[in-house]
């Protein structure tokens, strides 16, 4: 089978990347998915440049400051020029048309200017608000790939693939509803369950018998502004650990999985194992 292994919220702050990164150079992440609205997007944006082999995706959370004039998206920000969705995701129904995509174009522009192109892929939800139409067509303008997974949601019903990518066999599991749930407890100690680890050693989520398989992780270190701002905080320096653990990386080797970055999934290319193969990591599946 092959594995993506996603690393999230990339970009939230420089000190963030920096565990981000680690995961990258000593780890198995294969793709990251870039928030391009926050503290440390420019840096990160910088730094992928060191890793083309490491797909780039668009982590559209939209919990920074806009990177558009605010005067221009009115019904998108409150009156400290934030995002208002930050404290309530609701508030993304009154998202005007127009304006998402002035803001998600100046995102993506962002993007080219710094990495020299826009993400390969993002992820939309499957609804028709004014909002998720308009990220839909800014992506169709800038050739960003999406839709591309099964993915179930919190309520079991599961989200199917667009048809031109359902042959793939690419799953997404709702971690939030499985190895995710520690992370959110109240106590440290209950906390302190959270195990990405065992997750993948016990198979919890079945991904042994997906063709493909996609999970997301939020690697990175702390500092105050990500302590401020998140409800997952511990679990992001864990996520670092267990992504360059010699355990993880025993089972990929024991299980012949595929490690593959998003964008090699999708269309078929062989991008992260090339670069396996030629710096003699042991991770690679000689075909």
């Amino acid at each position: 089978m092959k594995l993506i292994i996603r690393a999230d919220d990339v970009g939230y702050t420089v000190t963030h990347n920096d565990g981000t990164i680690k995961a990258i150079k000593d780890g198995i992440v294969t793709s990251v998915d870039v928030m391009l609205d926050t503290p440390g997007t420019e840096d990160i944006l910088e730094r992928m440049k060191e890793f083309p082999w490491i797909s780039v995706g668009w982590h559209a959370h939209f919990w920074g400051k806009p990177v558009s004039d605010p005067s221009l998206i009115p019904s998108m920000v409150n009156e400290q020029g934030q995002f208002k969705w930050r404290k309530d995701v609701k508030i993304r129904d009154e998202a005007k048309y127009d304006e998402v995509l002035i803001e998600c174009r100046a995102q993506l522009n962002r993007c080219i200017q710094i990495l020299g192109r826009a993400p390969d892929y993002t992820w939309i939800q499957v609804n028709d608000s004014e909002f998720e139409k308009a990220r839909r067509q800014v992506c169709d303008e800038y050739g960003i790939l999406y839709g591309y997974a099964d993915k179930p949601d919190y309520h079991g019903h599961l989200n199917k693939a667009k048809e031109e990518y359902a042959h793939l066999g690419i799953y997404m599991p709702n971690q939030p509803s499985t190895v995710y749930q520690a992370c959110y407890k109240d106590s440290y100690k209950e906390r302190e369950t959270y195990d990405p680890v065992r997750y993948f050693l016990n198979d919890e989520d079945d991904l042994l018998k997906r063709e493909v398989a996609l999970t997301a992780w939020h690697p990175g270190y702390l500092d105050d502004y990500v302590i401020n701002e998140s409800r997952m905080r511990e679990a992001r320096v864990t996520d670092v650990k267990a992504l360059c653990s010699d355990d993880l990386k025993k089972w990929i080797i024991d299980n012949r999985i595929e490690l593959v970055n998003t964008t090699d999934a999708i269309l078929k290319r062989n991008h992260y194992q090339n670069y396996l193969r030629a710096t003699n990591n042991p991770l690679y599946v000689a075909k």
